[in-house]
């Protein structure tokens, strides 16, 4: 080894080992060739130049510059070469960078041509051969307002043309996936917490959907969810009822009581009330799966059995298992309710797990099922527009679906509001049948997730029914026919047990984090008191002065305290200031110099965030103690 790939390597190992570790043993198979074309360095690679042949310098210039460039942007450099373009990008790049290089040929011999090692040795920069590792960086800098900007030679693009545009389509997929992930993050943070503290009642007596693991062991089950080809296999359904266990999702269960198809397990997750979707239904011989956080309101009607899920990579689900003790691992989740059936259906023991209505894609102009309480939507091709356009048959019934209040100027506004959202964000996905297909930008972001799901739990078979909905990898594609015609019927599906969480346990842990959270609300009122304090100085001093900046330090080591050093320690602090903190480290990032109006205006946005963060914890610290009085009542009605 050279001393100039020596230096690379030793600076790579303190980014990435694994990869240092690859290139340490790489024997090249394809060796590119070192070319001086106009007193310029070159790569030859398959008899092709990598770089521009008369500038490559002002090629990299000219790709980079044509970027946004900001303390939020992620600059994911596709290809090296000889590092043109990788080494203009970290030397200019005010957010991260990204070089992902998954040719060791090209790698291995850049290395030991060109000294990289300044370049990796930066913080903000990461260097990935595999696409796993890329992700991984991507999601480590990832937030709300980021932006992953790809940039990339022509000859790249020229080379391999299909190549790069599924990367393209790769990086997309798993930008949306963080991006749905962050989104949940900031919106739904507080207001599931609120709900889970509500639920705390109900769920002493609930049953965690764990303890009936594998309960069904060696039988089929069948998870229905609400798009369009579900219509189309109703009459199958019918015809082999006898056979699985039927799992609904919410938006799925009107259609299936119309069709005279009661459900043996009823999946609902959702934080926000839609109870419009179970609307005169009786569930008295129907299992109840939730999670902990879901809307109270669905716990308000009789079930046959409710069974608590409670996802280990929803957050909100630790502090479940901080006060009732209870293991979370085995829970599974991405935030959609569907994705939660399949994994319910898994733990439950199911050997064979069968999707009807998974189309995650709009199907011949329709969006849902035609008796799913989102019928009304339709996907159609706007000629004069010259795109696809979602738009509701019959808006009136559409926003009375999407919004429950009476007022209706509430229903139309949120109505095209979620209209607005399904336009906005409509994307494509490859179909089953290999052409590409219209869909809403968070279905797309499904087909990933149920994908992995099938690879690190294949121990059974999975099967989807839709045939001409987006292709999900690891699921065979058939007909409902053919996945059930071989299977047995299911015989008696009774569930009882004796559990009791115990409940004075609970409300013991439950009373301790509650004191905890109020302890830091000392924190707040002293980082409240100095934004009050920097705000009159500033506008005594109209001047940025040494005494200016010592308080905008203190006030910034006040906020850091709160947000990373106790947040950390206490979970109710964190999903409390998570979605205001995500905000402000945004504006902090963006703040490029320290003059009166920027620090008014940071300090502005502190002084509501502690204004805020304490009414949270107020308003948190009263649903507990209301939730304490009502299971204490109850113990007490038990006893």
């Amino acid at each position: 080894m050279n001393n100039i790939f020596i230096k690379n390597l030793t600076a790579l190992a303190l980014k990435n080992v694994e990869l240092v570790n690859k290139l340490q043993g790489f024997i090249p198979t394809n060796v590119p060739q070192l070319v001086n074309e106009n007193g310029n360095y070159n790569i030859s690679y398959n008899e092709k130049l990598v770089h521009n042949s008369n500038n490559p310098l002002a090629e990299a210039n000219e790709i980079f510059y044509k970027a946004d460039n900001t303390p939020v942007s992620i600059h994911i450099v596709y290809g090296l070469g000889l590092g043109y373009l990788f080494q203009v990008t970290s030397l200019n790049s005010k957010g991260s960078v990204i070089l992902y290089e998954p040719d060791l040929n090209i790698l291995w011999f850049a290395f030991t041509l060109v000294d990289f090692s300044e370049d990796i040795k930066k913080e903000n920069v990461f260097i990935a051969s595999t696409y796993d590792e890329l992700s991984e960086f991507i999601y480590q800098k990832s937030g709300i307002k980021n932006t992953p900007v790809l940039l990339s030679l022509p000859s790249k693009r020229e080379t391999d043309e299909v190549g790069f545009n599924n990367f393209v389509k790769q990086v997309q997929d798993t930008v949306g996936a963080f991006a749905l992930d962050l989104k949940y993050t900031k919106g739904a943070f507080l207001p599931a917490l609120e709900m889970l503290i509500k639920n705390i009642p109900s769920f002493l007596n609930e049953t965690p959907l764990v303890y009936y693991k594998d309960f069904f062991r060696g039988k089929t089950a069948v998870v229905v969810s609400a798009g369009p080809t579900l219509d189309r296999n109703i009459e199958t359904l019918k015809k082999y009822r006898d056979r699985y266990v039927l799992f609904t999702v919410g938006t799925a269960v009107k259609t299936l009581y119309e069709k005279g198809l009661v459900p043996d397990f009823l999946c609902i997750i959702e934080a926000h009330n839609s109870s419009r979707q179970i609307e005169g239904l009786d569930f008295t011989n129907v299992n109840f799966i939730t999670e902990a956080y879901s809307n109270p309101v669905f716990r308000n009607v009789k079930y046959k059995k409710v069974l608590t899920h409670v996802a280990a990579n929803m957050p909100i689900n630790h502090f479940y298992s901080e006060i009732t003790g209870e293991n979370i691992e085995e829970y599974w989740s991405k935030g959609t309710v569907s994705y939660t059936a399949l994994n319910s259906a898994r733990l439950l023991g199911f050997s064979k797990i069968i999707l009807v209505g998974q189309d995650l894609a709009y199907i011949e102009g329709q969006c849902y099922s035609k008796d799913s309480v989102y019928k009304d939507l339709v996907c159609k091709y706007n000629e004069e527009k010259k795109s696809w356009e979602i738009t509701a048959v019959d808006f009136e019934k559409f926003s009375r679906a999407i919004c429950p209040s009476d007022d209706p100027l509430l229903r139309i506004r949120d109505a095209n509001k979620r209209l607005d959202s399904l336009n906005s964000s409509l994307y494509y996905v490859k179909g089953i049948n290999g052409d590409m297909i219209p869909t809403e930008s968070v279905y797309a972001t499904f087909v990933k997730p149920l994908s992995e799901y099938t690879q690190h739990f294949n121990d059974r078979k999975y099967i989807n029914t839709s045939l001409v909905g987006a292709q999900i990898d690891g699921f065979e594609n058939m007909s409902l026919e053919d996945a059930l015609k071989d299977s047995l019927p299911v015989g008696n599906i009774e569930l009882k047990d004796d559990f009791k969480l115990d409940k004075e346990f609970v409300l013991k842990n439950l009373k301790l984090k509650s004191n905890e959270l109020v302890d830091t609300i000392k924190f707040i009122k002293e980082g409240s008191q100095l934004a009050k304090s920097l705000n009159n100085d500033l506008k005594r001093a109209r001047v940025v002065d040494e005494n200016i900046l010592k308080k905008l330090k203190r006030l910034s080591l006040n906020y850091l305290h709160i947000t990373s050093e106790l947040a950390n320690k206490l979970k109710l602090l964190d999903f409390i200031t998570t979605a205001s903190k995500i905000d402000l480290d945004y504006e902090m990032k963006m703040t490029q110099e320290f003059t009166v109006k920027s620090i008014e205006n940071i300090n502005q946005k502190l002084a509501n965030f502690y204004a805020t963060t304490e009414q949270n914890i107020l308003k948190i610290e009263g649903l507990i103690n209301e939730s304490i009085n009502t299971a204490s009542k109850e113990c007490f009605s038990d006893d």
